[in-house]
């Protein structure tokens, strides 16, 4: 199957399964990945929270402080009567009480009657005395008068983990609709008889922390006994507003009733999750908001700007016993006060956090436009620039959570969720491409490790070109090289010692080869046959082939001393090359194929490795491979006609680099080319000497003996005008 194919099909699989992973039922399965997502909202709130005051509410604070100089905990009734009717004085709108009063406060009137009862020698008159003054020391009746004079918000506490119920609840709003999902609690801690029927107002207090024990939500309405009962957060909104009903949004789903949200009679609409939780939204850290220690309220030390018409909100930040939390900014020393004082601040300004039920589809549609976005990357784009645009990827889903919070103050459900997928899909897409970059890298050491070498191996597998031993026909060069005399060096040894002296010969012959981009067609017997441009792309393939040819003749001659160990001297080697248009693929038959080079071209370079015999040189090449080569000096050879062509081609001897060369040698080719002007200018006494100069001082060159036993025949006979001299070659 084809690799972009597969890769899309992984990355198709992957984003499917994030979508599913969206569904709660299955994601809360998993703590960890709870826990990792609880992590990123923290993030995004810690980043993007709104760092604002908030003008309508202030803290009465029962700090340290106060506990020093008003006495210890509890106080008595009388002292939080006190605090109520100074605050009433203020003229504030809202009293809220972060404090349970679960017990009685002992009447000392009442004490000692019941002291007086149990003991004879005291007179009835005492007795009636203590009962008339019962009513004077009754402060929980005290406090209950005050509290009846104003918007007074009293807090309960609900918890199914309670072994019972104590206390009496206020009123609550409304009977709770069948198959509803909320928080259901079966006891609960309220205040006393006298203070709960004096109050006109209550609500819980109850915080229910995540897994990992730190709060992001809270509920704003309990079930007990089929009942509806309101948060303190809520009830003391709804007393801020006026508002005297709320009216539940309700959603069916799967025989269930969830919520979207709920509305108050003025208009203001609460969005919250599923069960009924507002997601709170932190205004900052710890005392965020305006506190007034209660010593200082108790001593008259405060404006009266500070509390007039606000919401006040009594609670404690004490050590023993202050309500401590952990918040996603801030951890253990967080007031519990203040958590309900960011509820309410954010319902009144319109600043809540939510994440609507839409947003779960919106965060699905989101997740497959990335693993769609992705997969195609990674199918088409090469690896770096696919991590790039990856991370690219990860920065605009960060600023797009941004957005939605700093602007709506929407957060998606599951944001970690697009972060694992971009992850996991640059994962599994780079694993499946070096999965594939490896088996291809396998395919084309398998196809081409015999050929080339590994290292233009690895060059291919880099380059945007594709490899295949599919036949095509282009410009290229081939060269042929023979042992000289093998055929009487092979009857000196046996089948063991020629393996040994072929091996020993072709193995750095192959290393100059490769390391020319070269590549071997084939070794047969003592011949080894070589091509260039296939299938590493040469431009100057001609070059590159000519100077392994040179190099390569150099290597036999450092070889020598190894050979005539074997007793094997003047080992030689004879080369034929030739530039030209080639056919380059796999051929042969189904059961056995090749990658080698045919054609015209391929024929002339093997017949000149044979015409080398005929004019003593090493290395012959064709006009077109001469013409290729800028920097290598050649010398001119002959215009020949080859057995089986019928056209003539002049053939050159490559003798060194240019920027190699001699002045001897150079001297010596400046010599035969004037030699060669009188030889072509039919002037043959003077072409005749120079030549026999040259035969003299060059014995060794047995080109020179050829051309001057040409000029000596001319001289004697010379040849008409119209004579042809290109040589035709009879042999192979």
């Amino acid at each position: 199957m084809h690799k972009k194919l597969i890769i899309f099909i992984i990355g198709l699989c992957c984003t499917i399964l994030f979508i599913v992973l969206t569904e709660n039922r299955i994601f809360n399965r998993y703590a960890t990945l709870v826990k990792i997502n609880y992590i990123f909202y923290d993030t995004n709130l810690a980043l993007f929270h709104r760092k604002e005051r908030s003008d309508a509410i202030v803290i009465i604070d029962i700090d340290d402080r106060s506990l020093q100089l008003e006495g210890h905990w509890p106080w008595p009734r009388t002292k939080i009567a006190a605090m109520i009717k100074k605050l009433l004085d203020q003229e504030v709108a809202v009293i809220t009480f972060d404090i349970l009063f679960p017990e009685k406060e002992r009447n000392i009137a009442q004490t000692l009657l019941s002291h007086a009862e149990s003991n004879r020698g005291i007179s009835q008159a005492i007795k009636t005395y203590l009962a008339q003054q019962m009513v004077h020391f009754d402060s929980d009746r005290k406090l209950a008068e005050i509290i009846g004079k104003g918007d007074i918000v009293l807090g309960e506490f609900f918890s199914s983990s309670l072994p019972s119920s104590t206390g009496q609840l206020g009123k609550f709003l409304d009977n709770a609709p069948p198959n509803l999902t909320i928080l259901h609690a079966s006891n609960y801690i309220g205040n006393i008889d006298v203070l709960t029927q004096a109050a006109r107002h209550s609500g819980f207090t109850t915080t229910l922390p995540d897994q990992d024990g730190i709060i992001r939500r809270s509920p704003l309405l309990i079930e007990h006994s089929g009942k509806l009962y309101p948060s303190l957060s809520l009830t003391t909104l709804q007393t801020y507003l006026m508002s005297n009903h709320v009216s539940l949004d309700l959603h069916e789903r799967e025989e269930k009733k969830i919520f979207l949200g709920i509305a108050l009679d003025n208009g203001m609409y609460i969005p919250t999750d599923l069960a009924g939780n507002i997601m709170i939204n932190y205004r900052g850290p710890a005392f965020s908001f305006p506190y007034l220690a209660a010593t200082d309220l108790l001593s008259n030390k405060f404006s009266r700007k500070l509390l007039e018409g606000k919401i006040v909100i009594i609670g404690s930040s004490a050590i023993g016993i202050g309500d401590l939390h952990s918040t996603p900014l801030e951890a253990v020393t967080y007031p519990g006060t203040e958590i309900h004082a960011n509820i309410i601040a954010s319902i009144l300004d319109n600043k809540m956090i939510a994440s609507p039920i839409w947003m779960t589809g919106v965060e699905r549609i989101m997740l497959a436009v990335i693993g769609i976005t992705i997969t195609l990357l990674a199918a088409f784009l090469p690896a770096l620039t696919f991590i790039l645009l990856s991370l690219i990827c990860i920065i605009i889903i960060a600023m797009l959570h941004a957005l939605l919070l700093i602007k709506s103050g929407l957060i998606f459900p599951h944001p970690v969720i697009p972060y694992m997928q971009i992850f996991f899909l640059a994962v599994i897409n780079s694993g499946c491409g070096y999965l594939f970059e490896t088996r291809n890298r396998k395919k084309l050491h398998n196809i081409y490790g015999q050929y080339v070498s590994s290292t233009y191996i690895d060059k291919m597998l880099h380059s945007q070109d594709k490899h295949t031993l599919e036949g095509n026909t282009k410009s290229m060069t081939v060269f042929f090289t023979d042992v000289q005399g093998f055929t009487s060096i092979s009857e000196k040894l046996d089948a063991k010692d020629v393996k040994r002296f072929l091996n020993t010969l072709f193995t750095p012959l192959t290393e100059i080869i490769f390391s020319h981009k070269g590549t071997i067609d084939k070794y047969v017997g003592d011949l080894i046959m070589a091509f260039w441009n296939d299938p590493i792309e040469d431009p100057d393939h001609a070059t590159h082939c000519v100077e392994a040819a040179l190099k390569m003749q150099t290597k036999v001659a450092e070889l020598a001393p190894v050979f005539a160990m074997q007793d094997l001297h003047g080992i030689a080697i004879r080369t034929g090359i030739n530039t030209g248009p080639m056919h380059v693929g796999d051929m042969g038959s189904q059961y056995r194929k090749a990658y080698t080079v045919l054609g015209d071209a391929v024929n002339l370079a093997s017949r000149l490795e044979g015409v080398n015999k005929l004019y003593g040189t090493k290395i012959l090449v064709s006009a077109a491979t001469k013409d290729a080569c800028q920097n290598i000096v050649f010398r001119f050879i002959d215009r020949i006609y080859v057995k089986g062509k019928d056209r003539a081609t002049e053939i050159y001897e490559p003798l060194s680099l240019a920027s190699e060369i001699a002045p001897v040698l150079q001297r010596e080719l400046d010599q035969y080319q004037a030699a060669l002007d009188l030889y072509e200018h039919r002037n043959w006494q003077s072409a005749k000497e120079k030549l026999s100069t040259l035969v003299t001082a060059y014995p060794q060159t047995e080109l020179y003996k050829i051309y001057l036993a040409r000029a000596t025949k001319y001289c004697l006979e010379p040849p008409p005008l119209d004579y042809d001299f290109t040589q035709h070659l009879t042999t192979k």
